[in-house]
């Protein structure tokens, strides 16, 4: 395959030799996957349907993206912003929701092409008919969550794992970003479990060859560190606003008022206190449990899979 992206990356579908390799350790998907040049960026072969969509989605004033790396802290961040700007009173009833459908993984759509999620969507379940509900008329198969995106009351709260260069060019000029990073040891471990506890990944592996997948750029979103940089390389732009994760886990009420301040939500003490309780890593891991059961079944082996404890041990 050789295609070439409205982003200008080249798209070099990975080989066979290398699909059957990792697949002697983790599921991987229906139609292989691809890597994109320059950066390197790995992802299943359906990315390639959507990312034009996603490098001419239009963001418009008021919009929020959370940005960064998977298991560096992207859905707190993505549940304490939408909580910010939607919910600093613990009254909105549309809190109810999982956070995948108040405030979408806009690159999700890629992972439908996953031997073991595909049915999950398709099948007749809660997660489908808030599909129909929310896009009438609407297909399944031109994107779920990009058009769960489109649809969302403003301010729209999106998230994603992509970098930058596979992102509108006129994002600065329109959206606030919360960009978090966090210590790619703990990065790693995480992801480990991740990839061991959710059935589409279904990682079968040693912790050892998975860190060395990390290392190789052989896992699903990597490089890193090219990633993470580019963000760095524009944390005083006015548009973006870098965390750490390890800076929210010491001192929450501390990083809120900052976060407050750049989101420009001038919210109450009392409010930044609901927000950081609603929040609380026991809080969103019981609700994560709840969506388990109602949206997502059997994407997980067991409950609690995906929030497991916040610390890298």
């Amino acid at each position: 395959m050789t295609t070439k992206l409205a982003s200008g990356h080249r798209v070099e579908a990975m080989s066979e030799e290398w699909l059957a390799k990792m697949e002697e350790e983790q599921t991987l998907y229906n139609h292989g996957m691809v890597r994109l040049r320059p950066g390197g960026w790995l992802y299943p072969t359906l990315f390639t349907k959507y990312a034009d969509t996603i490098y001419n989605f239009k963001f418009t004033e008021g919009d929020v993206l959370v940005m960064g790396m998977p298991r560096s802290g992207t859905t707190w961040m993505l549940e304490l912003v939408w909580t910010m700007l939607h919910n600093p009173d613990l009254n909105n009833q549309r809190a109810d929701l999982p956070i995948f459908i108040r405030a979408p993984h806009i690159d999700f759509d890629m992972m439908l092409d996953s031997k073991t999620i595909r049915s999950t969507v398709e099948n007749p379940q809660p997660m489908t008919e808030m599909f129909r509900k929310m896009c009438p008329g609407k297909k399944v198969e031109d994107g779920v969550f990009l058009q769960i995106s489109e649809g969302l009351p403003a301010p729209r709260v999106m998230k994603t794992h992509l970098p930058s260069t596979l992102l509108p060019l006129t994002l600065p000029l329109t959206t606030k970003v919360v960009y978090i990073a966090r210590d790619p040891k703990d990065v790693v471990v995480s992801l480990f479990y991740h990839f061991c506890n959710v059935k589409f990944h279904n990682y079968t592996g040693t912790f050892d060859n998975f860190v060395k997948h990390f290392m190789n750029n052989d896992l699903l979103y990597c490089p890193y560190w090219p990633n993470l940089m580019m963000a760095w390389g524009q944390k005083d732009e006015i548009f973006l606003h870098f965390v750490f994760y390890e800076d929210f886990k010491a001192d929450i009420k501390k990083e809120l008022a900052t976060l407050n301040e750049f989101l420009g939500t001038k919210l109450s003490q009392q409010q930044l206190d609901n927000v950081a309780e609603h929040c609380s890593f026991s809080s969103m891991k019981a609700r994560s449990e709840k969506d388990a059961a109602n949206y997502h079944q059997g994407a997980q082996k067991s409950e609690g899979d995906f929030f497991r404890k916040g610390v890298w041990k």
